[in-house]
């Protein structure tokens, strides 16, 4: 019997999302191009080669927004890992936001991973991000405000992310 969280993780947008930024990020902090070239063959199987430069261009400059603009320093689960850490549910849920019209979902998430005075440059890399994605049919399953807001407040949530 799967989990909530592998069942999640098992929709391609979803996977290729919180994968991407695991291994993207993880290459870049650790200047390690096996994470960088493992990243790009992922989106280049997943979406072809054109598309998925497209999408992994939007995620490299989305991570590299949030690591210039966030609050403080963000967090992730190593790749594979069927554990979604709490900003990795806050980067999901800002993309998720955008791509379905969720204004609260989108300014809590982006109040939480991002220092006040640089929302707008998180915010419009996001939207980047979410729109590129929507345009290849990739759409990431909205999660409800109230399981941001559990997962913000205690941790845990007694939803899980659909």
């Amino acid at each position: 019997m799967t989990s909530p969280t592998e069942d999640y993780l098992k929709q391609p947008c979803e996977y290729l999302v919180l994968e991407g930024y695991r291994s993207w990020s993880k290459g870049i902090i650790k200047g390690d191009i096996s994470c960088l070239n493992d990243t790009w063959n992922m989106f280049a199987v997943q979406l072809g080669s054109k598309s998925g430069r497209l999408a992994l261009d939007a995620l490299s400059s989305f991570i590299k927004t949030l690591g210039l603009c966030a609050a403080c320093p963000l967090q992730r689960s190593p790749s594979g890992c069927d554990f979604i850490c709490r900003h990795e549910v806050l980067i999901l849920g800002l993309l998720a936001g955008i791509q379905h019209d969720d204004e609260t979902a989108v300014m809590i998430c982006l109040n939480e991973l991002s220092c006040t005075n640089r929302c707008v440059e998180v915010l419009t890399s996001a939207e980047i991000l979410a729109v590129t994605l929507r345009s290849l049919e990739k759409t990431l399953r909205p999660i409800p405000t109230q399981t941001i807001r559990a997962i913000l407040t205690d941790g845990v949530s007694t939803q899980t992310l659909q």
